[in-house]
């Protein structure tokens, strides 16, 4: 008796296999992604946290006036652990810069990718995504300022594990910028190479460190680890992408579970008879249970087991393009069984406890009942009842009947297309906002081409360029966050901010950007208490304006004031924005940056982005066909009856089409606009949380044009759906009506 279960189950199965292997293909995509995106982000966190232990990634690194005389005093006395780094900016050609590094014994070790590591003096390490981007190969040889390298090995370094030229930057540049190591001997043939210091704090003892370096000499910069964008940014990437392996797959996995339970509530309707009739002939309650419930083990089963193995090999790809991309060592490789039992049981968790409870809610029925086809429902919902339909035409009252009837399934198929709107915007919404950030208000607060950071305080009135000073605080009471103050002369163009109106405003006043704003949840008006990490000294400000600006955790004010407020000389400064090159020697500046190499390294960023937004579209396409065919295929079953009836009448395909199955249209576009807002909403929470500790926040933007282009695919989608529907609509024959009113 359970082998002709058995047989039955798989006939069923086949005779709808549009149905089930729809089923079954989402089930399979929604374990593949949450298999291969949490355990990619498992790892490279595990990776990444291994690799700053084992190569004694930095606390801190400062920047003095003279070198420091005698650091194992300094080390006995404080109990911390000092390193000299060297470093150099070598031009390879107009836009292309390579730093080198020397290899440290101590602190910020560099980890062996490839290759072998550094012997001789003429020996260069490089970073990968340096080397890829330049297709430089083990074996080969460089040119720097006249002296020739031979490339050993590709390495990863702790502190430029997110190789940005600048602490404070947020884009890599690979094709402009890389990083490399050579031994220390390297640097004695070579002037104007930049010291500063490591430092692995073994006590919370910043303070009076730097108290006692500030008697005999003078720190220009101190960068803790979690204010060096080189060492953090990373971290909040590989969160995204494991918030994302872990959210999305549940709700696509959610749709299926509803899915599969309408499959097998209509199955349960359809086969009343039957079941009375294995009643009557003796089968007993769970054997039948355990036969409807199969259904959904079935598809659970074997769509978690195939889509964790291909999640699996999807994995490694994953981990090589994000290790190549953060010049981080992939040192092991786990498996993670814990989200190998996730990926595996949770469609089995979520399918059988609900089929079970669908199936014996069924067989409370008596077995008389059941081989009747059931009890005999007339009775009319409210809405129905409310509804008067004399005053509208036949075709009308026939389509608002017809959504009365079926509000769950109008219900679910809103919901349907809203996930996959959602699944189309993110790639959209991320590209737009990125787009925004950089293209448009980066470029519009930044009115400067180079920005110059000297070593030294300066005091001299420069020959051109207009001149700033900066430095890195915290504000006390705010969980220590640390910010960066800029000091402008009230006349400054270089920098243009504008208050969340859309004023102007001016730099004789305390602006806070909109970034800092938000993260410490201050408004207009708030005072904040702020403490100088260079020099210990404690002040407070109070806010005038917030200015409409994302881009770094930066408070402004007027230059005569920040002197006066940190101690400084009168008219000093530390900085030059310029919108022409300027002709500064090397050895006088601690950073040079150019704008222009932001937005070419963004503009080459956002390539392999446009290519993820289209195959983004491309799978939340296929998902939403899968979805709205699933639906429309239901609607077809459920009304078949009907629509032989209407055959037998008369009407002809098209017409019964726009009774029939036209109307969802209009919850097909309901899901969409629905769709856009939870869209919004999401991805602000997502970006929120990714860049609660880095100095940026992403606003959220999306085109007009790109709303009009994710409802063009979503209609596609609703159309072919309707296409792979239309054969099965036309082979429904007058004949099951008589069939059925004979019976």
């Amino acid at each position: 008796m359970v082998m002709t279960l058995w047989k039955k189950l798989f006939r069923t199965m086949l005779e709808k296999k549009g149905q089930y292997g729809s089923a079954l293909l989402l089930v399979i995509i929604s374990s593949m992604i949450f298999y291969s995106f949490t355990t990619t982000g498992a790892n490279l966190i595990d990776n990444l946290d291994q690799f700053f232990q084992e190569n004694n990634v930095e606390d801190a690194q400062l920047t003095v006036s003279k070198p420091i005389q005698d650091i194992q005093s300094l080390e006995d006395k404080f109990d911390v652990k000092i390193e000299e780094r060297y470093s150099k900016d070598v031009s390879l050609d107009d836009n292309t810069t390579i730093r080198l590094l020397d290899a440290t014994e101590s602190i910020n070790q560099y980890a062996l990718i490839e290759g072998a590591r550094l012997e001789k003096k003429n020996e260069l390490l490089i970073s990968p995504s340096f080397a890829k981007e330049h297709n430089m190969s083990i074996g080969d040889s460089i040119t720097l300022e006249g002296k020739s390298f031979t490339i050993v090995g590709k390495m990863a370094i702790p502190d430029y594990v997110y190789p940005l030229k600048s602490v404070s930057g947020f884009i890599t540049q690979p094709e402009n910028f890389g990083a490399a190591v050579v031994n220390e001997s390297a640097f004695e043939d070579w002037s104007g190479a930049q010291l500063y210091y490591s430092i692995m704090l073994n006590k919370q003892n910043q303070l009076a460190l730097k108290s006692y370096i500030n008697q005999s000499n003078e720190i220009i910069q101190w960068t803790n680890k979690h204010d060096n964008n080189r060492i953090t940014f990373i971290r909040g990437d590989i969160q995204g992408i494991k918030q994302a392996g872990e959210t999305l797959p549940i709700g696509l996995l959610a749709i299926t579970i509803v899915i599969v339970m309408i499959f097998l509530w209509r199955l349960l309707k359809k086969e009343y008879v039957q079941i009375g009739t294995l009643y009557a002939i003796g089968y007993k309650k769970a054997e039948i249970i355990c036969h409807y419930v199969s259904y959904s083990i079935i598809i659970a089963a074997l769509g978690s087991t195939v889509g964790t193995i291909l999640g699996w090999f999807l994995m490694q790809p994953l981990l090589d393009m994000f290790s190549v991309f953060y010049s981080l060592p992939v040192l092991t490789i786990k498996p993670y069984f814990i989200y190998v039992l996730a990926s595996l049981s949770l469609p089995i968790i979520f399918f059988v406890p609900l089929t079970y409870f669908l199936v014996k809610r069924v067989l409370r029925t008596p077995p008389v009942v059941l081989m009747k086809g059931g009890e005999l429902k007339t009775k009319v919902n409210i809405l129905e009842r409310k509804f008067n339909s004399k005053r509208f035409s036949f075709s009308t009252r026939f389509k608002v009947r017809e959504v009365l009837r079926s509000i769950p399934r109008v219900t679910f198929l809103t919901i349907g297309v809203m996930f996959a709107t959602l699944l189309i915007l993110i790639g959209f919404v991320t590209n737009d906002s990125f787009n925004y950030l950089v293209n448009d208000n980066y470029q519009k607060v930044n009115q400067y081409n180079y920005e110059y950071l000297f070593n030294q305080i300066r005091t001299t009135e420069p020959e051109s360029g207009q001149i700033a000073a900066s430095a890195s605080f915290e504000i006390e009471n705010k969980d220590n966050q640390t910010v960066v103050i800029t000091g402008l002369k009230p006349d400054n163009t270089a920098i243009q901010l504008s208050d969340l109106a859309g004023n102007s405003l001016s730099f004789d006043s305390v602006i806070v950007n909109k970034a800092l704003a938000d993260k410490i949840d201050i408004k207009q008006g708030d005072s904040l208490t702020i403490h100088n990490q260079l020099n210990n000294k404690t002040f407070t400000i109070k806010i005038d304006h917030i200015a409409n600006s994302f881009l770094g955790d930066t408070i402004y004010m007027p230059l005569e004031r920040y002197n006066q407020l940190n101690g400084y000389p009168e008219e000093s400064y530390t900085k030059i924005y310029s919108k022409q090159k300027l002709n500064i020697e090397s050895n006088l500046l601690l950073a040079t940056t150019n704008t222009d190499s932001v937005i070419k390294a963004y503009n080459q960023l956002v390539k392999p982005l446009k290519y993820m937004v289209g195959g983004i579209a491309l799978g939340a396409s296929v998902i939403a066909v899968i979805i709205i065919y699933i639906l429309i295929s239901l609607l077809i079953d459920e009304n078949s009856f009907k629509i032989s009836l209407m055959k037998v009448i008369g009407y002809p395909d098209n017409s019964i089409r726009k009774l029939i199955i036209d109307f969802n249209l209009w919850f097909v576009l309901l899901g969409f606009l629905v769709g856009i807002p939870v869209t919004l909403s999401s991805m602000s929470a997502f970006l929120a949380s990714i860049t609660a500790k880095m100095n940026f926040s992403i606003p959220i933007k999306v085109e007009w044009i790109n709303i009009i282009v994710s409802l063009v695919i979503i209609l596609i989608a609703y159309f072919v759906s309707i296409l792979l529907n239309q054969r099965k609509l036309k082979k429904i024959s007058m004949h099951e009506a008589i069939n059925r009113s004979t019976e």
